[in-house]
């Protein structure tokens, strides 16, 4: 059985056993499912469309063992460069570093024709459903981008310290209620 990248998956069409399933949908097997409300559900196989997915999140830190399964193409070794971004998609905001080539700016990244946008050391806020809000990979879809900007780390270090002292005053400073008298 050939196996292909999880981004490969998501921004070209998918062969599942000779048939060719096109590129709008995703096939997925021994799914687990788990609804807005917090309904839970599995299914042996299922078939999501690509337009409507807003990110996929990898559990784990890594592509999973081939136990000797055939690539389904090699992989030549690009240079890229990671930015520092901060992605509104309704409801979520994903922070990150978005890996583009070595000669590309955001805005070519975002005009180029991969639906999926791979970003590395995310922070998803409000967290997930699942309580998860840090992953190591996330694949974005830009067509449910709201909102981009690109961070510079300088603004990122000064972000981090502003917090700090806002929490820290936040602990320190008594809360206070106020009260309108007639």
């Amino acid at each position: 059985m050939l196996q292909q990248r999880l981004l490969d998956d998501l921004n070209t069409s998918f062969v599942a056993n000779l048939h060719h399933l096109g590129e709008e949908l995703l096939p997925l097997t021994e799914v687990r499912i788990l609804y807005p409300g917090g309904e839970k559900d599995v299914a042996i196989s299922s078939h999501v469309r690509k337009s409507s997915i807003l990110f996929v999140a990898e559990r784990n830190a890594g592509q999973p063992d081939r136990n000797g399964a055939k690539e389904a193409k090699a992989y030549p070794s690009k240079v890229k460069k990671p930015l520092s971004v901060k992605v509104h998609m309704s409801p979520y905001t994903i922070e990150g570093k978005m890996h583009v080539g070595s000669w590309q700016e955001l805005a070519q990244a975002l005009g180029g024709d991969n639906r999926f946008l791979p970003m590395t050391d995310v922070v998803i806020s409000p967290s997930l459903i699942s309580g998860e809000s840090t992953f190591a990979f996330v694949a974005i879809n830009k067509d449910q981008i709201v909102h981009i900007g690109e961070l510079s780390e300088a603004l990122q270090r000064l972000r981090q310290d502003a917090q700090r002292v806002l929490s820290a005053e936040q602990r320190v400073v008594p809360d206070l209620v106020a009260t309108r008298h007639p």
